[in-house]
């Protein structure tokens, strides 16, 4: 829940060059709170503090666990998602306790206001559903402390709205504010992002898209696995635009790109990188896999549109990727290669280039 969101926020965050100064507010802001608990501790402000041994201890763990995550925050690299969700787990579960061992109500009530930090925290990092469950949280929170306030403290529900009024305000209201404001912002850069990462014909990824995509897809690979990568030019797409018209070779380019969408699974990348030139990009598990990839993609030297049958000449090649950077560039030029060897045998076929070994690359028709 919210990986897609934190992984655009920090993306954004380390492009524009915030997210050091983003991680050491925060670090800061936990050792700030961590030292403010210590005055609650200490006169003047010990009355209102917590009473009783138990209740001190459990402040005073508090406060040190707030010092120390503040300090991780100073040291350590920038956080991975469940990293980021155990910390808003930790500084709401945290403010809410360290509240109910304050002694009066009006200052349990005011310690709640210190949620809407982890709200802004999960509104701009982590999405709206995260929001739901901290809002969800902090609501239950205020009415359990103004409903412990009235029942056992005797004040009054008139004098307690003075309290949990703003506190509502503060920790729900605001962050739900930003949430929306991050949100619309975010879903106005996707859409962005995803118009210049597709092409307008066919829907399938540009060039850009294609490299973009393979990044973030396949950067984390299992043992063993291969990357394969197979490049399909349309033989003689020139003469069909020329004897049938560009309408007629639009609907056949969308129909070859639907052709391939049907042909991959979901986490493998179609693309249209150039006029007729169509490429896909798979992660594979092992050899089997492979042979089994290679097989559906002999499928794709021939296609049949509106009683047109049209051939294309394909190369196919991959590379391991475990532990490997990921160099599609140059794994994407075999497959090239590839390509024209297949069609300069006549096109219609598909040619399997494996891997260099010592420098040298095999090939099969």
């Amino acid at each position: 829940m919210g990986e897609r969101e934190f992984a655009i926020a920090t993306s954004v965050l380390r492009a524009t060059g915030y997210l050091r100064a983003i991680r050491i507010f925060i670090g800061l802001a936990c050792i700030g709170l961590g030292l403010l608990s210590a005055l609650e501790q200490i006169q003047p402000l010990q009355p209102l503090g917590p009473h009783g041994l138990a209740a001190r201890v459990v402040h005073l763990a508090i406060l040190l666990s707030a010092l120390a995550v503040g300090v991780g925050w100073l040291v350590t690299p920038w956080p991975g998602h469940r990293r980021a969700i155990a910390f808003a787990m930790w500084g709401d579960v945290a403010l809410a306790v360290s509240g109910a061992t304050l002694a009066v109500p009006e200052a349990r009530l005011s310690a709640t206001v210190y949620m809407c930090l982890i709200g802004v925290f999960v509104a701009v990092l982590l999405g709206y559903r995260v929001l739901y469950l901290h809002s969800g949280f902090a609501t239950a929170t205020i009415v359990a402390f103004t409903w412990v306030g009235v029942q056992h403290d005797g004040a009054s529900l008139a004098e307690l709205s003075l309290y949990f009024l703003p506190a509502l305000a503060t920790v729900v209201v605001m962050p739900a504010i930003a949430a929306v404001v991050v949100e619309g912002t975010r879903r106005g850069l996707s859409a962005t992002a995803y118009a210049a990462n597709r092409d307008p014909l066919t829907g399938l990824l540009n060039r850009r898209g294609l490299f973009t995509e393979a990044g973030l897809t396949f950067a984390r690979s299992p043992r063993g696995a291969v990357l394969a990568v197979v490049v399909i030019d349309l033989d003689g797409f020139k003469q069909l635009n020329d004897h049938h018209g560009h309408g007629r070779g639009d609907a056949t380019l969308r129909a070859v790109a639907e052709q391939l969408t049907k042909t991959i699974r979901t986490r493998d990348l179609a693309a249209r990188v150039g006029g007729d030139e169509f490429v896909l990009v798979a992660g594979l598990l092992d050899d089997h896999d492979l042979d089994s990839f290679v097989r559906r993609v002999q499928s794709l030297t021939l296609h049949d549109h509106m009683g047109l049958a049209l051939r294309s000449s394909v190369g196919v090649t991959w590379e391991p990727i475990d532990g490997v950077e990921l160099n599609l560039d140059a794994i994407l030029h075999r497959a090239d290669e590839a390509m024209y060897r297949a069609k300069r045998v006549g096109g219609g076929t598909a040619v399997v280039v494996e891997p260099p070994c010592n420098g040298e690359e095999q090939a099969a028709v």
